[in-house]
């Protein structure tokens, strides 16, 4: 199981619309709004790398209003 944060930086005044089209993605856990350099964070999960790839290019990076995303892929320790 891969996993990974997603952290977003959305238009300005888009952050909510932002937020609600993330929240609809299957694989997206968690979506929260966020005050400082991120407006939006979303907790992800997929089966495995390549699904994680396709989630976080494919579906929340097209989404409209999003400026600029950086994901952190997360490793179990």
């Amino acid at each position: 199981m891969a996993k990974a944060i997603i952290l977003i930086t959305a238009d300005p005044g888009r952050d909510r619309e932002v937020a609600g089209n993330v929240k609809k993605i299957k694989g997206i856990d968690n979506v929260y709004l966020a005050a400082g350099r991120y407006d939006v964070v979303a907790e992800a999960h997929a089966p495995d790398d390549e699904s994680m790839l396709s989630l976080t290019y494919d579906s929340v990076r097209t989404i409209d209003g999003i400026r600029d995303t950086h994901t952190m892929f997360c490793l179990k320790v």
